[in-house]
């Protein structure tokens, strides 16, 4: 049956060649899309993912990682003295004014972290690639991502400038950093990013990082948190899947692009079904005959799924590369496109069901066929 169907497939070589286009632009659309979705959700939880912290802390009212409201330093102190808890450590995350090189202004995220002396912070910036993080403890030191060069002027450690009117010195450069809004993130002690951003006050907080004590439940130390009044614990991965629903359902990101993922999809399957269906109508006669000569229908319908099938097989295999192709070229665009096994499987199975779906409307007509209309004049 194989052989048969590829012999059917490649006596039009130029059919079978657009067959293989529309499979393939279907699965680079959606191995693109659902890679540059999961990309950006990567992105929106990357500073939270990046934690070493078991339980996050903020107010009951937040939505949005980003734009949450300060609590204040008692809150700190309240989560600190909870049974079970082994360290706590403060964060503040807001927005402040970044003055450029060429004396504009651009709004960054500041990331405070709180370095506490003897103690490895458990918010710090990864991936360093010049300079040393650990030198974020001095007044005014930052450390900003190199995707954001551009944007900011800056390529080296020593660089000089001001957020929010206050000296700022690049003490540090990482790599992979960014944020899923415009800002470039910047990461600076916490007290550095209190005198950035003044109208928070001298003691403000947005997050409470909590070490949960060694023989201590997760949940337990949680629990107690959330007994606390005005303040909500989540685990680092609960915290990381509420940031990405919030950016996923809020802002239609994930409808965008999964219906972009759709459409490839709609494409593939059009593309497809008339290709399957032109054949078959072209070669109604030699599938009478079989059938006249004792064929059983199902032998006739494996002829054209095996069709199908070929045609999703080659086509996954000339889109997969392409996929590749898009994500190194958007890597030069500052975006990212999560492509993994995971979803190569699954789309390959996707383009499989969708071939066959394609198939459907030739194996109705060959089912429909009369075995003695070959032999009508």
């Amino acid at each position: 049956m194989w052989t048969l169907a590829r012999k059917l497939l490649l006596h039009d070589r130029l059919r079978f060649a657009v067959a293989i286009a529309g499979v393939s632009v279907s699965v680079m659309l959606v191995l693109v899309q659902v890679g540059l979705y999961f990309g950006f959700m990567d992105t929106a939880s990357a500073v939270i993912d990046a934690s070493r912290a078991d339980i996050w802390v903020g107010k009951k009212s937040n939505d949005s990682f980003e734009f949450a409201t300060p609590l204040d330093e008692r809150s700190y102190y309240k989560v600190a003295s909870v049974p079970g808890v082994e360290r706590a450590e403060r964060v503040l995350i807001n927005f402040a004014q970044f003055k450029l090189a060429n004396g504009g202004d651009l709004g960054a995220q500041i990331v405070g972290v709180d370095n506490q002396p003897g103690y490895k912070p458990m918010l710090a910036p990864w991936n360093v690639i010049a300079g040393d993080a650990r030198r974020l403890t001095e007044p005014g030191a930052i450390a900003v991502d190199r995707s954001e060069y551009p944007k900011l002027g800056i390529d080296r450690v020593g660089h000089v400038t001001e957020v929010s009117g206050v000296r700022a010195e690049v003490v540090a450069l990482t790599s992979g950093i960014r944020s899923f809004t415009t800002s470039p993130i910047v990461f600076t002690d916490i007290r550095t990013a209190r005198s950035f951003m003044p109208q928070l006050g001298t003691e403000s907080v947005t997050y409470v990082l909590v070490k949960v004590a060694p023989g201590q439940r997760v949940a337990d130390v949680q629990a107690r948190i959330n007994a606390l009044p005005h303040l909500a614990a989540y685990t680092r991965s609960e915290m990381s899947s509420r940031t990405r629903s919030y950016w996923s359902s809020r802002t239609g990101v994930g409808a965008g692009f999964f219906t972009t993922a759709v459409l490839g999809i709609i494409v593939g399957f059009v593309v497809v079904g008339q290709i399957l269906y032109s054949g078959t109508l072209q070669y109604i006669r030699e599938y009478g005959t079989l059938k006249a000569m004792g064929a059983r229908n199902s032998a006739v319908v494996k002829v054209i799924l095996s069709q199908a099938m070929i045609s999703a097989a080659l086509g996954f295999a000339v889109g997969a590369p392409l996929a590749m192709g898009m994500r190194a070229a958007m890597k030069g665009a500052n975006l990212t496109v999560a492509l993994s096994p995971e979803l190569y499987a699954v789309t390959f199975v996707i383009t499989a069901v969708m071939c066959a779906f394609a198939a459907l409307l030739s194996i109705v007509k060959v089912l429909r066929l009369d075995p003695a209309s070959v032999f009508k004049s």
